[in-house]
Order: structure tokens, then C-alpha cells, then sequence
């Protein structure tokens, strides 16, 4: 396994293990110098952060030197609850919704169908063929 893959899925799994305001933390660290601006900036006492296991402390350093790999873990961390998110999208009540959220898993798992566009001259011949989506042809 290719070792950026290894990274992004031991830094899910730590991501996992931390709560919600550990994780905003995280992500306050990213933008403030230390962990009392970074505490703050979120509303909990200095003293908290600074409590907190090394997970907390390892999560920091890894986002810091691996902002692309953090990104990808945290959404691989919670592509399963995106998931059902669209899925639920499926048993709305609203007729639109429920549309909406199965052509796009329909699109997610096929593909786009192809769609086309045509500008014809005046005798009725194509002058311009446009064709876009998963499946248009080269």
C-alpha cells in the first residue's frame, strides 16, 4: 500500500477519536501561532487545550505538515456519514429532494450520461456537435 494512502487512513482513524471541539482545535492550530490563541479563537479555556492526550498533539502536527493528507483523511473519516446523508436525501418527503439525491447517486456509481448540443445552419446541417458527461465519446 502506497504510504500517502497508510497516512491518510491512520490520520482518519485518529481524526475519529477526537471529539468536535478537539477538531475545531486542530483546525485552529493551522491558523494561530499557539495553543492559547488557538483556544480561544474557539471558546475554551487555554487550560483545556492543554490538558489534552497526545492525540490532540499528534493530529496537530500532522495537519501542520500535511495540510493535502489531512484534508483527504477528514473527508475519508466522514465519507460513510456523507454518505447516508444522500441516502436519506432518497426518503424526503419533498419530491425534489428525493430526485435530486438519486440521480446523483445514480451519477456518482454510473456516471453522467452524455449530453449533447447541436447549432445548425440554415439548411438544417450541424455546424457545431458538443458532447460532455461521463460517457461522452473523445
Amino acid at each position: 500500500m502506497d504510504d500517502s494512502i497508510k497516512e491518510t487512513t491512520t490520520f482518519a482513524q485518529l481524526w475519529n477519536e477526537l471529539t468536535p471541539t478537539q477538531r475545531r482545535f486542530v483546525v485552529a492550530m493551522t491558523e494561530y501561532p499557539n495553543k492559547k490563541e488557538s483556544a480561544e479563537a474557539i471558546g475554551i479555556a487555554p487550560q483545556t487545550a492543554y490538558n489534552w492526550n497526545g492525540a490532540v498533539n499528534e493530529a496537530v502536527a500532522f495537519v501542520r505538515e500535511n495540510v493535502a493528507l489531512a484534508t483527504l483523511g477528514v473527508i475519508t473519516a466522514n465519507a460513510a456519514k456523507a454518505a447516508m446523508v444522500k441516502s436519506a436525501g432518497l426518503d424526503s418527503d419533498d419530491e425534489r429532494i428525493a430526485q435530486a439525491a438519486a440521480t446523483e447517486i445514480i451519477d456518482r456509481i454510473l456516471g453522467r450520461p452524455t449530453q449533447r448540443s447541436e447549432v445548425t445552419g440554415k439548411d438544417g446541417e450541424p455546424i457545431f456537435r458538443l458532447s460532455w458527461g461521463d460517457n461522452a465519446d473523445g
